[in-house]
């Protein structure tokens, strides 16, 4: 109703990113293996609204790591920023907020969820560069 596309879609476009990043650096967003299934289920998460998306907006979605991953560490920490433009008129924040996810494995047949260790050694690199490149 009104235009106004709903809040929760915010979370989705920053997720869709989230698993472009992935694809970017080549690393798989989830994998399935005997029975199991690998990927970053979100454990934290919160946003910022600062105005409304409307269904005619062109959607503009930046996400990434925020800070580096402790070596013993199982977590990426995120941030996303969601701007908006409509025709014309300049583009607009209208959200941006992080999570926090952790590298786990799920039966796939009970759907047990676990803690897989820590981060592969090529994820933690790719953070660490992304984090050099962000923050200078």
């Amino acid at each position: 109703m009104a235009g106004v596309v709903h809040f929760s879609q915010i979370l989705r476009w920053a997720e869709n990113a989230e698993s472009d990043f992935f694809r970017a650096h080549g690393i798989p967003f989830a994998e399935k293996n005997a029975g199991t299934l690998t990927g970053f289920p979100r454990v934290k998460i919160s946003a910022e609204f600062f105005a409304p998306a409307r269904y005619d907006d062109e959607i503009f979605v930046e996400i990434r790591p925020f800070g580096v991953p402790a070596e013993n560490s199982g977590a990426l920490r995120w941030e996303f920023f969601i701007y908006a433009k409509s025709g014309d008129a300049e583009k607009k924040k209208i959200a941006q907020g992080g999570w926090t996810t952790v590298f786990a494995t799920a039966e796939v047949a009970t759907g047990t969820l676990r803690a897989a260790g820590t981060l592969p050694e090529n994820l933690r690199k790719i953070f660490r560069a992304e984090n050099d490149r962000i923050r200078t």
